[in-house]
């Protein structure tokens, strides 16, 4: 599932292989925007801002990529002879790659000037694993949703960015933290203590995956170590997608419930992370 790690991780193996080449061909199927004035400009940087991928070309203009839940990103040397199939909504060529973007819901122009003002980034909040991550700024976002579940207000990609369903249900178990509760119930620490782990844990994910992959590739989560103590025979992941099966640490049965309007799914220990109220 692309979270925060994910677009990082794909900007990182993204960008040498497209910084600095020229633009051979750019479509964007699904889209009416012209790209003809792209042609022949040099890529100047690939980055990523939370779940959002930012291509930017020297005229100014920026290819903006949201995966959403089900988009990917593949990679072919142009040798291969790839064809973009029905599902493609990006295709940039270079003289020596492809990259194909599918079953994405975002991939379009925008000029690099009017980010800021863009509704999917001038909301955006801290990004956990950028350089200048605001740690304080993201704990005051946090603060104001205090009358929101937790699970819910990490979701919430204005209070911090990158942050899916994977690390949340997996955050709020290493800290023990009970994810249907209110922001309100947790401590100033416990929160400084789960925004940290998070960005510790995502920033060695990044750093796991090697730059150079075999081509194609499809930057995913699969190099996640979301486990604090992890042991030989369990799954990197301590809860998610592990329902009815058994804690790791007491043996409970793991559990699963949706939250929020889009029902995401929230996996937990019901042991481990007791229900809390506010007092």
């Amino acid at each position: 599932m692309p979270e925060g790690d994910t677009l990082h991780r794909a900007a990182r193996q993204l960008s040498p292989r497209l910084t600095g080449k020229l633009v051979r061909a750019l479509e964007l199927p699904r889209r009416t925007d012209s790209t003809q004035g792209l042609i022949g400009q040099p890529v100047t940087g690939v980055e990523a801002r939370g779940k959002n991928l930012l291509v930017h070309f020297e005229s100014g203009v920026s290819l903006h990529v949201h995966l959403k839940m089900n988009g990917r990103i593949l990679v072919y040397r142009q040798d291969e002879g790839r064809r973009p199939g029905p599902d493609a909504v990006a295709v940039l060529d270079t003289d020596e790659h492809r990259v194909i973007v599918d079953h994405a819901p975002v991939a379009r122009l925008i000029r690099t000037r009017d980010l800021v003002r863009d509704l999917h980034f001038r909301h955006l909040g801290p990004d956990l694993i950028a350089d200048n991550f605001e740690l304080e700024e993201a704990l005051t976002r946090l603060r104001l949703r205090n009358a929101v579940p937790l699970g819910e207000a990490l979701l919430d990609q204005s209070a911090v960015a990158g942050i899916g369903n994977v690390w949340k249900s997996e955050l709020c178990f290493n800290v023990k933290l009970d994810p249907f509760a209110p922001v309100a119930t947790v401590t100033e620490e416990e929160l400084r203590v789960l925004l940290l782990m998070a960005r510790k844990l995502m920033i060695e994910t990044v750093e796991r995956a090697p730059r150079r992959l075999p081509d194609p590739f499809a930057p995913r989560g699969g190099q996640r170590q979301a486990r604090l103590n992890h042991r030989h025979g369990q799954k990197r992941l301590s809860v998610y997608e592990r329902g009815g099966e058994r804690c790791y640490d007491c043996g409970t049965t793991i559990q699963m419930k949706t939250q929020g309007e889009q029902l995401r799914q929230t996996y937990y220990c019901p042991t481990c992370q007791p229900s809390r109220s506010v007092a």
